[in-house]
């Protein structure tokens, strides 16, 4: 499904979801979104989980809730890319 679509296609995606939910905060593909030092709080990253399935037309599983899957926007795209 994503392997069609280009990686920077992909980063541009997920990067505009995250400015979106942070009201157009400047967002690298490196920046922290979760964790100790991550700049979303639990209810944008839920509301972070929900968007990226309705716009990818996916559904995450208990295990794929993972800092090294949703860490940043890097890491969002490796996993959307590794799942198809």
């Amino acid at each position: 499904m994503f392997e069609k679509e280009d990686r920077r296609e992909l980063e541009h995606k997920v990067t505009q979801i995250v400015q979106t939910l942070l009201g157009s905060k400047e967002v690298s593909t490196e920046t922290t979104l979760l964790g100790h030092s991550g700049i979303l709080d639990s209810v944008t990253a839920v509301a972070l989980i929900v968007q990226l399935e309705q716009t990818f037309e996916i559904s995450f599983g208990d295990e794929d809730l993972t800092l090294d899957n949703l860490s940043n926007v890097g890491n969002i795209v490796s996993f959307l890319r590794k799942i198809t």
